[in-house]
């Protein structure tokens, strides 16, 4: 009986272990003037992953540079770039 829960046990958690990667967290705000924009597919059919889009005044000597995908295809965040 025991080995059995114990079986019980184990399976539960291996076939529970998967659905923690379904659960989807947005990452912290990076200041007050930024808004969501949710996870969508762009025109070309690319899927562009949710990501945070500046709306606030403009800032001298810096550009906001939203999210986007470089050429080797790995996503890069939004990020300050100095000009």
């Amino acid at each position: 009986m025991r080995h059995g829960r114990m079986l019980l046990v184990v399976l539960l958690f291996v076939f529970a272990l998967p659905l923690q990667s379904c659960v989807v967290t947005k990452p912290a705000r990076p200041g007050p003037n930024f808004v969501w924009v949710e996870r969508h597919v762009a025109p070309s059919g690319v899927i562009v992953p949710g990501h945070w889009k500046y709306i606030g005044p403009h800032k001298p000597h810096r550009v906001w540079v939203p999210g986007h995908y470089n050429r080797r295809g790995r996503w890069i965040p939004g990020h300050w770039r100095y000009r």
